[in-house]
């Protein structure tokens, strides 16, 4: 009977401490998102080496299910020390939060991220929590718009390309126009704008009818000091032939975009 009791509280001690080791699940806000949405992870690393650590770090990696390249993330750094940019935050007691977007943080088109894997360490890399792997991407619906950018989420330090798409203008001007330009206009937070317009230079997709063209928002404008940038509108400029077969210059309507920043 008392090797029993003694097998029996062995038993209960090795599920606790097979329990204990566990880290929870990690939870994702959004809890869903493509390869070109912002999301934030957040992670409960009790039970893990990297219980009670006073900051943590993020090792991410693109791909662990085995489809696409497999690239570290751009923040990973070093294993020792990790870089600044893959300091986790604190979401309260044994919890840590990172937020990305995966083709910034991977520098992959969305077609090519399937899933990605991640693990919490000291700065060091002495202590480490077990992978957690895979997760995945939702795939990209593709809706075609008369105006759009690539990639879908910007930062102020991509570049960034406009598209403008002839065949789904909605107006009779925007159908018929030989698009020559696109007109950028960024703003502060406060809504001031900053600098003059930029017009981009465009050019044509062969075989298309649609234009594009490329800039790079903190080289084309610089907000005042202790302002940063927030947004932009755009439009491509262009010309019809008038009634009496004489150009006309004619504009598309304006889009707005909001800068989302990676972590």
């Amino acid at each position: 009977m008392q090797k029993q009791k003694i097998f029996s509280a062995l038993v209960i001690l090795m599920l606790s401490f097979s329990l204990g080791v566990r880290a929870q699940i990690p939870s994702f806000s959004p809890s869903s998102f493509t390869a070109q949405d912002q999301v934030t992870l957040t992670i409960d690393v009790t039970g893990t080496p990297m219980a009670g650590a006073s900051e943590a770090y993020i090792w991410i990696w693109a791909n662990p299910g085995g489809v696409g390249p497999t690239p570290n993330g751009l923040v990973n750094g070093q294993w020792n020390p990790s870089d600044p940019a893959a300091k986790m935050t604190s979401a309260g007691g044994n919890k840590w939060s990172f937020t990305f977007t995966g083709t910034t943080l991977f520098g992959l088109a969305p077609a090519d991220l399937h899933d990605f894997g991640f693990l919490v360490k000291s700065k060091d890399g002495t202590k480490q929590t077990p992978d957690f792997k895979p997760f995945k991407f939702d795939p990209l619906v593709f809706t075609p718009t008369k105006l759009r950018i690539f990639p879908a989420k910007v930062d102020t330090n991509d570049v960034v390309m406009l598209n403008f798409d002839r065949n789904l203008g909605a107006t009779v001007d925007e159908q018929r126009m030989t698009p020559v330009s696109a007109t950028v206009t960024a703003f502060d937070e406060t809504g001031t704008q900053v600098g003059n317009p930029l017009t981009v230079t465009i050019t044509q997709n062969m075989g298309t009818t649609i234009w594009k063209g490329f800039f790079i928002p903190n080289v084309s404008f610089r907000p005042a000091a202790g302002h940063v940038l927030q947004k932009f509108h755009y439009k491509f400029n262009g010309t019809v032939l008038d009634a009496g077969g004489n150009p006309a210059q004619v504009s598309t309507d304006e889009a707005e975009i909001f800068f989302v920043s990676m972590k």
